[in-house]
């Protein structure tokens, strides 16, 4: 039996702690027997309270736990007070050398980092937090757009539900992609997530933090996908020269308006897909994107695969939707 233990603390995001562990708990069902003991681990024996208010009882606390087959760290805003509990730090860094595997979900890589376990490794973390990764500690090669990355016994993954992402691949590595399969089919999630954590999170950005006239531009673009967006049309709509509003753009870190515009295009294409109700000429027309070739060439520049892969990944729920109408 292979021991998966999980380490929470006060404020925590509780599906940073708790989303891996149900991959785990859902491949025992699926094997028929307990292949895995999970355990969460404390900072002491008192209740964690997560993120959300949530409180946890552990089963150990880290002083106690002395090895592992897999040890996972959560990240949420809990961890950065962290980083100055030597103790625990210290922990971190002498469990790593007694488990089979460490592995941090979100922001938990600063706690891989603050141990110096990422030294001259590829890591990521959760997308706001990657900047700061790479700033706080020199050495780390931050991949910003990776879903969850692995350097040998030691993995990294991105934001929050990215820790489900990687639970399945270690499952996968335990026991084979059939029994993956069976977990991400209970689960309702992929096996491989298609694209990366950067295809969502700079757009986000860049709406969020938007004012004035880009704002206006955004809200613009995000109205009129399938029409034709040229850099003219929208500058007049915002009432400035094509110029300013480039400029603009630039200033509040979206690359260009053409940028914002294709980004835009292939966030509605990867939704109206994963819908499933249209097909995919109608998706490229929807999207401005006009043909499927032009479709495919966006998904294969931007996620590295085509629409009719990236569709395939959902054939199951589409299958679901199908019956339905049937019925």
């Amino acid at each position: 039996m292979k021991k998966i233990a999980a380490l929470g603390f006060h404020n925590c995001q509780v599906l940073d702690l708790t989303g891996p562990l149900q991959v785990f708990s859902s491949a025992n069902r699926a094997l028929g027997y307990q292949a895995y003991q999970l355990q969460i681990v404390g900072l002491d024996a008192d209740p964690i309270e997560t993120n959300s208010g949530i409180k946890i009882l552990p089963d150990i606390a880290y002083t106690d736990l002395h090895s592992a087959d897999t040890l996972l760290l959560s990240g949420g805003r809990g961890v950065f007070p962290l980083l100055n509990n030597q103790s625990l730090i210290s922990w971190v860094s002498c469990i790593s050398t007694k488990v089979e595997r460490i592995a941090s979900v979100c922001s938990g890589a600063f706690l891989l980092a603050e141990a110096g376990l990422l030294q001259g490794k590829r890591a990521v973390t959760h997308w706001k937090a990657c900047s700061r990764l790479a700033s706080d500690y020199e050495g780390i090669d931050v991949e910003a757009d990776a879903i969850w990355l692995k350097e040998g016994n030691l993995y990294t993954s991105a934001g929050v539900t990215s820790g489900i992402d990687l639970a399945l691949a270690l499952v996968e590595e335990d026991f084979g992609h059939a029994i993956t399969m069976d977990v991400a089919r209970e689960l309702v999630v992929f096996v491989k997530r298609p694209g990366g954590q950067a295809q969502f999170s700079h757009q986000l950005e860049a709406q969020n933090e938007a004012t004035g006239v880009v704002a206006k531009a955004q809200s613009f673009i995000q109205k009129n996908l399938s029409e034709n967006l040229s850099l003219e049309r929208v500058a007049d709509y915002c009432c400035v020269s094509e110029r300013h509003l480039f400029r603009l753009f630039k200033e509040s870190g979206e690359s260009s308006p053409a940028a914002y515009i294709e980004n835009s295009r292939l966030n509605l294409a990867q939704q109206l897909i994963c819908e499933g109700t249209l097909n995919l000429q109608r998706v490229a027309e929807q999207c401005g994107l006009v043909s499927t070739d032009n479709l495919r060439r966006i998904f294969i520049r931007r996620l590295g695969v085509n629409p009719s892969e990236y569709k395939a990944r959902f054939g199951r729920s589409m299958a679901g939707v199908q019956q339905e109408k049937a019925q």
